[in-house]
């Protein structure tokens, strides 16, 4: 499933695998959830397309493309529901204005309910979250620049989420960029996303997501 909000916010693959010196299988007892979004061993995740755009899973990669502006488009995997966790993925901007962002969803109740930990290639994050009533709470002040990311199209980014009981940590490439705590949710799906402010024409890719015990 594909879900489209109004995004109204202000505004290779070599590199990733070097900082992973030992790679999680599904056989380890810590791994919660792993997808290395290979042919007949993906996850179910909620996917679809239209004239906006697209999500599809395409050569080994869960791929998100927008052709509209001002959009935050996500593929949720539904289950299993996740409370204490730490979650890898990397992720790379295939096409686009470098000003798009991508990232994470976790700890979802619902398509407008959850924490958001998004970067961008011109190397800016943001950590929010989306409460019932449809309101935004960023626990930044804005979008943050941080020389951790890798900039430009086509750079890697491993993006890593720390969350056990109201107290969350964000990483990227094995930074620590922001800590966070709160009571809002405590367990929840995950999804990736994408977004645009309001430019068009974002694709991004995601690969090698693990879900571990913390």
């Amino acid at each position: 499933m594909k879900r489209w909000i109004a995004f109204l916010l202000a505004i290779g693959w070599l590199t990733a695998c070097a900082q992973n010196s030992s790679v999680p299988t599904a056989d380890d007892p810590n791994v919660l959830f792993l997808d290395n979004f290979s042919v007949g061993s993906t996850g179910p995740w909620q996917v679809e397309g239209d004239a906006s755009g697209r999500t599809a899973v395409l050569d080994e990669q869960l791929i998100i493309e927008i052709d509209t502006p001002a959009t935050l488009q996500f593929a949720t995997l539904p289950e299993p529901i996740f409370s204490d966790f730490t979650l890898t993925v990397d992720a790379r901007q295939i096409a686009g204005d470098v000003q798009g962002s991508y990232g994470i969803l976790f700890r979802m109740q619902n398509a407008e309910q959850f924490y958001r930990f998004d970067i961008t290639s011109s190397g800016m994050y943001v950590v929010e979250r989306r409460s019932p009533d449809g309101s935004w709470t960023r626990f930044v002040n804005d979008w943050t620049e941080t020389p951790a990311i890798n900039q430009g199209l086509g750079a890697v980014n491993q993006l890593r989420v720390e969350a056990v009981g109201t107290a969350m940590h964000f990483y990227v490439n094995d930074v620590l960029v922001q800590q966070v705590s709160d009571n809002q949710y405590v367990a929840g799906t995950i999804a990736l996303d994408a977004g645009t402010f309001g430019q068009t024409g974002l694709q991004v890719a995601f690969d090698n997501l693990v879900v571990k015990r913390p």
